[in-house]
């Protein structure tokens, strides 16, 4: 494939069930950027959208053409679970832009993976079985989330592959994007 047009997304937070309601606000102050803005502030010297961004827009870069199809990224400080309406708001508008993209190539989730809200146990598997509804069976997605992720049945049947980081502190989460970024490559090209 010649260009692939893959689409970015972010949505994370690592969520403590005794701690306060993390709010959009909260999401909002700390990362939340939408379309060209990921690309715009992934360029900076020091982004505040997640290393995995950067990291899977470099390796892909540095591997030949391609089209980054930027949607939304959103990330906060470890807090309580996420607000309902926030979570829905933010999944909703993922899923129309996802749609409104056209055909895609392939998705890279950017997760934490312990994400919950205060609906759910699992608006991470919401999140990635959104992106399945969107593109479609054929389309590959491949995600990364942190190394103590709650990984769900959901979101392991919504995905091609799930890479985890290695290290703790965090050092590594550009590489497991570059990673993330050369499997896509390695489906797009028909491995499985």
């Amino acid at each position: 494939m010649s260009s692939p047009r893959i689409a970015l997304l972010g949505f994370m937070l690592e969520a403590n069930q005794f701690a306060p309601v993390t709010t959009g606000d909260d999401f909002r102050e700390s990362c939340y950027f939408v379309g060209q803005e990921i690309l715009v502030d992934a360029a900076k010297p020091a982004p505040r959208v997640p290393a995995e961004i950067c990291g899977f827009i470099q390796d892909m870069d540095a591997a030949g053409d391609w089209q980054p199809v930027p949607i939304l990224v959103t990330n906060v400080e470890p807090g309580g679970p996420a607000a309902a309406d926030f979570v829905a708001e933010t999944r909703d508008k993922m899923r129309q832009m996802l749609a409104d993209a056209g055909p895609l190539d392939a998705v890279y989730l950017c997760n934490h993976g312990a994400m919950t809200a205060t609906d759910s146990t699992d608006p991470d598997g919401a999140y990635y079985a959104m992106a399945r509804s969107v593109v479609g069976p054929d389309v590959p997605i491949v995600a990364t989330v942190d190394l103590h992720a709650n990984i769900s049945d959901r979101m392991v049947e919504s995905v091609e592959a799930i890479i985890s980081y290695r290290t703790n502190p965090h050092v590594d989460q550009a590489a497991r994007a570059a990673e993330a970024a050369q499997l896509t490559r390695w489906l797009l090209a028909g491995g499985r």
